[in-house]
């Protein structure tokens, strides 16, 4: 994996900056990996992040109401 994820990876610019949706694609995959863990003392930061998830990528649509 970490061999993998050598490749994947790139250097971040030199402002330090990286781009939302990119980020926001590669971390949406992040929550199944807790299914994995088989403990539902997982299930609340599952749905935390994936609201969270959810919410910055409406955001980033330019959706209106979000807080």
């Amino acid at each position: 994996m970490a061999l993998l994820a050598e490749h994947l990876l790139k250097p971040l610019p030199a402002d330090k900056q990286i781009e939302t949706g990119p980020f926001l694609e590669a971390v949406s995959h992040l929550p199944p990996f807790f299914d994995c863990l088989g403990s539902p003392v997982f299930t609340p930061i599952k749905a935390d992040i994936s609201g969270n998830i959810m919410m910055r990528k409406l955001r980033l649509r330019g959706v209106e109401g979000l807080t």
